[in-house]
């Protein structure tokens, strides 16, 4: 749940106006002839909350894993989490491969564990007699129709599996030597809006249940395949996006440009209403129009590389900028194609990491995550300013980023890092970071691919037939976090209700007040409650106890000239009758005229 620090005081009342006509006095002298009404609940207003304010960066780690008990020796991981609720109890999974002896590119394990503590709850050598590829891709999504959600990844023999989270197999496609890498990444979409999402890995496209749909013969998302997923000319339909051509279902090519073959990403930068293709290669960036087109290009990279590319406004200007990490640098480019900042960084293994973006203090700028091979960094992202620098982590680097999601369903960001000791001495396995505080915004509980959109997927893994593109969902970015509304923090609203009159047959009549808190916010200090008449004072009376949200007070019984009644009457909660209070309210002054009681 997330956290808010309150004031604790204010000025501020709630007030009644009573007013009984002229009613000649009349009624018990005690006022408790009838009985004292008892307390009862009232109906909370739940606009009733205070905007939240901007959480904090302080992070800290949660929780690590660095030993596997279901595959021992299984502890070094290359490449990204994905992270989904898999077993639908409200607490995600992690999901991600592993390598043993430095072997990264060989038979490995896939783990699963719980997001919330990062309990192993399965490991895999073995998949139905098939071994997953050390540092390959893992997909998360509702893949053919069935209530379980399914988890995809490559095996050593080329070949795409599908199995759930107990291990048992969906389905094992045909191998696919040269059309899809090991170290690939399959992503999941609906490519014909049916219903019944798709599997893409490289340039091959798999129905729900594994059967070959299309194979295209141009790209396949660079040589270590990670092709994307995107409905590019806004015709209904996705296109799988590689770097030189977008593929319909059936394969077939929609365009092709001639360009490298690399990792791409999709947003809308020129503000028309479909999206344009961003690619980096070898030291070079490149953004094709809708139909493969050159916009510009080639961008360098400082000190060359380049990974898959990360598309957000990191700088709060309304356009989309492009991040690509390289082999000495981490470098944004505008939406123009120039250098808006670059900061130095350390990746002399593949010199092709990415990254992720996310506005962690829910403050409307976002944050890059970045790890290269020595540290886990956090970037201001208009800037460049470095707001963390972790030297815990250590990687050989593939193509792998920290990813951004909440993994244990309190309403909080994490970043979930992948680390390994192959090349530096490190953390391995899994680390799960948040803030100190816990008032990192609120996002996703669900990351489910490395070309993840946040629109691509629900929060319970199924897979939309026809999403809103990022472009038209107000984010307009990709491998980029989704910032949920931040929830705001429940005020009191504290309602005097004025239920008898009596007494009045005395100098002194008696008001039977009960006070109604028609907010969420649970009031626990004694407060006051003051009597007008005519703006002139006329007494305090004590309400110890306070009152809780959505519920009325024990009765008050407060004396009153009865010369008073006859007048118009102001009880106000909350007021130590110099027009002090010390709790803050949705409306501090929140006078009704409505029916009042006779007097007795």
């Amino acid at each position: 749940m997330r956290r808010f620090l309150l004031p604790l005081v204010a000025l501020g009342c709630s007030d009644y106006e009573v007013t009984v006509n002229g009613k000649t006095p009349t009624g018990d002298s005690a006022c408790d002839g009838g009985g004292l009404p008892d307390p009862y609940e009232v109906v909370v207003d739940p606009s009733c909350e205070q905007e939240p304010d901007p959480g904090s960066f302080l992070p800290t780690v949660e929780w690590q894993w660095s030993a596997s008990t279901g595959a021992p020796g299984y502890d070094d991981v290359m490449m990204t989490p994905v992270v989904g609720d898999l077993d639908g109890d409200g607490v995600p999974e992690i999901v991600f491969t592993s390598y043993a002896a430095d072997a990264y590119g060989s038979a490995g394990a896939l783990h699963i564990l719980s997001g919330s503590g990062g309990r192993e709850l399965a490991a895999f050598t073995s998949i139905g007699g098939y071994a997953p590829v050390a540092s390959a891709g893992v997909a998360l999504g509702e893949i053919n129709g069935g209530a379980e959600r399914e988890i995809v990844t490559i095996t050593t023999d080329s070949r795409l599996i599908a199995l759930h989270a107990d291990g048992s197999v969906v389905w094992v496609s045909e191998p696919y030597p040269g059309d899809i890498s090991p170290y690939g990444y399959p992503a999941i979409g609906d490519l014909d809006a049916d219903g019944l999402p798709e599997v893409v890995a490289g340039r091959v496209i798999l129905d729900g249940n594994g059967a070959l749909v299309g194979k295209g013969i141009m790209g396949m998302g660079g040589s270590y395949s990670i092709p994307i997923i995107a409905d590019l000319d806004m015709d209904g339909l996705q296109e799988v996006v590689v770097g030189n051509a977008a593929y319909s279902k059936d394969g077939t090519a929609k365009w092709t440009n001639g360009n490298p073959d690399t990792w791409p990403a999709v947003a809308d930068f020129d503000g028309d209403g479909d999206g344009e293709v961003v690619t980096s290669y070898s030291g070079s960036v490149y953004l094709a129009d809708t139909d493969g087109t050159a916009l510009w290009g080639p961008s360098t990279i400082p000190g060359g590389g380049g990974g898959p590319p990360t598309v957000a406004d990191f700088d709060g200007d309304g356009a989309p900028e492009i991040g690509v990490a390289g082999a000495s640098a981490y470098t944004v480019f505008d939406t123009d194609g120039s250098i808006l900042w670059s900061m130095p960084t350390t990746d002399a293994s593949s010199q092709q990491t990415g990254s992720s973006v996310f506005d962690f203090e829910g403050d409307g700028a976002y944050e890059v995550v970045y790890a290269d091979e020595l540290s886990l960094w956090v970037y201001d992202g208009a800037t460049g300013a470095v707001e963390l620098q972790e030297d815990g982590h250590s990687s050989w680097t593939l193509f792998e980023y920290p990813v951004v999601a909440d993994v244990d369903g309190d309403g909080e960001a994490e970043i979930v890092l992948a680390s390994n000791n192959s090349i530096n001495a490190g953390w391995q396995g899994i680390t799960v970071i948040g803030d100190a505080t816990g008032s990192w915004a609120p996002t996703a509980p669900v990351w489910n691919q490395h070309a993840y959109s946040i629109t691509n997927v629900e929060d319970d893994l199924s897979i939309p037939a026809s999403p809103t593109m990022n472009w038209l969902s107000g984010h307009n970015s990709f491998r980029a976090g989704g910032k949920r509304d931040l929830i705001g923090n429940p005020l009191a609203d504290l309602f005097p209700v004025v239920q008898r009159i009596c007494g009045c047959d005395s100098d002194t009549a008696q008001l039977v007040v009960q006070v109604e808190n028609r907010g969420g916010r649970d009031v626990s200090d004694d407060l006051t409650v003051a009597v007008y008449s005519g703006g002139a004072l006329l007494t305090v009376a004590g309400l110890p106890g306070g009152v809780p949200g959505g519920e009325a007070s024990e009765a008050l019984v407060i004396a009153v000239p009865t010369a008073s009644i006859g007048k118009q009457l102001k009880v106000v909660v909350d007021d130590d009758g110099a027009g002090g209070g010390i709790v803050t309210e949705c409306d501090e002054d929140n006078a009704v005229e409505e029916p009042t009681p006779e007097c007795e």
